[in-house]
Formats: C-alpha cells, sequence, structure tokens
C-alpha cells in the first residue's frame, strides 16, 4: 500500500483503463516493476536531518508524566438532560393535579426551586468540564509555541538545507516521470529510466558533481 499511488500512477489508471486481454495485462503490471525499484531506491538517497526538527526528545523529563487530556462527558450530562426534561414534562401533564390539590401545595412550592438547583448543576459542572479542556488547549497551544521558537535554530543547520535541496530536486525528478508508450513493456518508461538513474547517480556516487556538493557563487548555501 505505500506504493499505491505510485502504482495507480506508472499505470497511467487515471487516464485510462487496463488492457482487457490477460497477457496485456501481466505484461503492463511488469513493465512497471523496474520504476517502482528505481523510484523506491531515489527515495533511500534522502539526507539525514537532525532528529529534534521533527520529534519531541523521548529522554526529555518534561514527557515522563503521563497528562491525561481532559474532556466532557457528554454521556453524563445527556442522561442528567433526559431527567430534567422528564420531570417539567411529568410536572406539566400533572399540572392540573397538583395545582388544584391542596395537599401537593408543598410540592407545587419545591418543584421549581429543586428544578432550579438541578439546572445549575448540570450547568455549573458542564461549563467547570469546559473550561478545563480550554485551559488545557490553550496550554497546549504556549507550549508548542515555545518548543518551536526553542529549536527554531534548528531550521538554519546544513543538513535542513541539503533536505530541502534534496526533497525539491526529488519533487520535480518525479513530475519528469511518465510513460511514453503504451507497448507494455519496460521501454515505455526508457526515458524516465534514464532520469531517475541520474538522480539516484548524483546523490550516490561520490566521485559526481552532486548538488549537495556545490556550494561556490551561492548556489546551495
Amino acid at each position: 500500500m505505500d506504493n499505491y499511488f505510485t502504482i495507480i500512477s506508472l499505470l497511467g489508471l487515471r487516464n485510462q483503463n487496463l488492457p482487457p486481454f490477460r497477457e496485456a495485462r501481466l505484461k503492463r503490471y511488469r513493465s512497471i516493476k523496474k520504476m517502482v525499484e528505481l523510484i523506491e531506491t531515489a527515495g533511500w538517497t534522502q539526507p539525514k536531518v537532525p532528529f529534534n526538527a521533527f520529534c519531541l526528545s523521548s529522554q526529555d523529563p518534561e514527557w515522563e508524566d503521563d497528562m491525561t487530556y481532559p474532556v466532557i462527558e457528554y454521556n453524563k450530562f445527556g442522561y442528567q438532560a433526559f431527567a430534567f426534561g422528564m420531570n417539567l414534562f411529568l410536572y406539566a401533564y400533572n399540572y392540573n393535579v397538583i395545582t388544584q390539590n391542596i395537599r401537593f401545595r408543598t410540592f407545587r412550592y419545591l418543584f421549581p426551586v429543586v428544578q432550579c438547583f438541578i439546572f445549575g448543576r448540570i450547568y455549573f459542572e458542564y461549563k467547570s468540564e469546559l473550561t478545563k479542556v480550554n485551559l488545557f488547549d490553550e496550554y497546549v497551544q504556549l507550549r508548542a509555541q515555545e518548543l518551536v521558537k526553542e529549536n527554531e535554530f534548528l531550521l538554519e543547520h546544513e543538513d535542513i538545507k541539503r533536505f530541502v535541496w534534496w526533497y525539491e530536486d526529488y519533487k520535480e525528478t518525479l513530475c519528469r516521470v511518465h510513460r511514453q508508450a503504451n507497448d507494455h513493456a519496460a521501454t515505455d518508461f526508457k526515458d524516465s529510466e534514464l532520469i531517475l538513474q541520474d538522480f539516484i547517480r548524483r546523490y550516490t556516487n561520490p566521485n559526481s558533481a552532486r548538488p549537495l556538493n556545490i556550494q561556490e557563487k551561492g548556489v546551495l548555501f
């Protein structure tokens, strides 16, 4: 699945369907095998970059504590809201009995007070959890900005510049890869194969004038 989109593009399935005959389909599958291997090999020439530029250090004591992300318990508030609504529904359904019967006078006076207390309790708990979530999100954003500023100097590292140069060259090289014929053979990618081989040679052959070695005239740095 790592090469799924690459294989789709090499087979040309974005513009056309596979041949209807089995033998022709198998030949078309085999025709891209070498190109897939060359693309994978080209990706392996990627220069190394500082680990701290992309990942946090696992040795940092700041990350030893398990930080539980606060969440809002919507299920709990859903049950409480349902119970609150049922109380109001039952009161409204029996409104005539409760208001006209003197025996329910105390209940009639206390019911609004109890309902207001229940509503206030539900709202207070929900507001408290929402505040915790918002404060935690704000802390995470501020800490992330601090980490970016602390490691901003890594962007000026020589390896980062080499990686950016390599990545742009790699992306441009892949854009030039194309199927120039429909013979269902490896020769369909004759020019593209030479382009990829030249790319690999530039970054693997120590005797070649690799772009990563070009530093004069401000070409790279």
